[in-house]
């Protein structure tokens, strides 16, 4: 007696010796899910060679304009998604902020704005995205880029600011709490020279005039979302 066919089960495609559908691409060698493939999924998604969260976190550091110029043209395989990259790094940076009170000074906020950027630093920092995004629309108005895709380049650098802000500013502000406000500007500082040197890849043209829309969107864009919390505060009262 001959065994039955073997079917996709996520699309119903008869499959005849392949490794994966021919019309949706799940893997033909399905299996019972485990605690096993659960953690070497998780470790997949970490360390795959050509689209995982270190290898994309690698490559924005080295060529983060050039990185996300790539993914814009279409090369979008061997990169790990950049609005799963964003959530992914924001729970982490949402995690530390509260737990070791990394927006406090001596243990306490040191206004009601920073007491609620602190209690919200997740929020804070996903909304961030579309609000610079929208302002590079209209100070790169020339580019070729619609909205979306400059709401892409902001989640691929709003992801990446967030691990920057993990690495940088969480131990620093850990081991030299008496100095939070020269640590706050010298990471203030050098993410503000990165986003430059980010933007200079990513849009071209003129590098003074580059510099200088990056530094208005991101005062108009931290003016912004100032203004949100003051109003928020004020209604809470």
């Amino acid at each position: 007696m001959s065994s039955p066919p073997i079917i996709c089960p996520n699309c119903g495609t008869p499959l005849e010796a392949v490794k994966f559908c021919p019309e949706c691409g799940q893997s033909a060698d399905t299996h019972r899910l485990g605690m096993h493939h659960i953690m070497h999924d998780l470790v997949h998604i970490f360390t795959h060679a050509d689209k995982g969260f270190l290898f994309l976190t690698k490559e924005l550091a080295l060529r983060p304009g050039l990185t996300a110029k790539a993914y814009m043209e279409g090369k979008r395989k061997r990169y790990f998604n950049p609005f799963s990259y964003l959530m992914l790094t924001i729970a982490v940076s949402a995690f530390l902020t509260n737990y070791f009170h990394l927006l406090e000074l001596e243990g306490r906020p040191s206004n009601p704005v920073s007491a609620m950027i602190s209690k919200n630093i997740n929020i804070v920092f996903l909304i961030a995205v579309p609000i610079t995004a929208m302002l590079n629309k209209w100070l790169f108005y020339k580019s070729k880029y619609n909205f979306a895709e400059h709401l892409a380049l902001q989640a691929f650098m709003g992801g990446f600011r967030v691990f920057f802000f993990i690495l940088i500013f969480t131990p620093l502000v850990i081991f030299f709490r008496e100095q939070y406000f020269s640590v706050l500007s010298m990471y203030l500082a050098v993410w503000t020279a990165f986003l430059a040197w980010a933007n200079i890849q990513f849009f071209g043209g003129n590098k003074f005039w580059v510099i200088i829309k990056t530094l208005l969107a991101l005062m108009l864009t931290q003016a912004i979302i100032t203004m949100l919390i003051l109003m928020l505060i004020k209604l809470m009262r």
